[in-house]
């Protein structure tokens, strides 16, 4: 499965269209909100982190039904998880 890509023609704009077409029909909706299959998982997982770091940072300046040490007890081992997920997955080379 040697396949090279030939970047001195030029490509054209229909089959451009054709190839985006393609990716769109594979990708569906989730697709196109988190990217291709490859890059999918890393994606949701930045997302996540970043949706439990900030809501960390908005328990401690916005009054919340948890306190923010307990709040920050409770998502810690999770963005720690996600984070040895993402590293522990890009290297072994998956």
């Amino acid at each position: 499965m040697n396949q090279k890509a030939d970047f001195d023609t030029p490509l054209e704009p229909n089959n451009y269209m054709l190839q985006s077409k393609k990716m769109d029909l594979k990708a569906g909706y989730l697709g196109k909100v988190f990217g291709s299959n490859e890059a999918a998982p890393y994606n949701i997982s930045g997302a996540l982190v970043i949706l439990l770091v900030l809501s960390g940072i908005g328990t401690i300046f916005f009054k919340a039904s948890l306190n923010a040490d307990i709040y920050w007890n409770i998502i810690t081992p999770v963005i720690t998880l996600v984070m040895g997920y993402v590293f522990g997955k890009s290297s072994s080379g998956s």
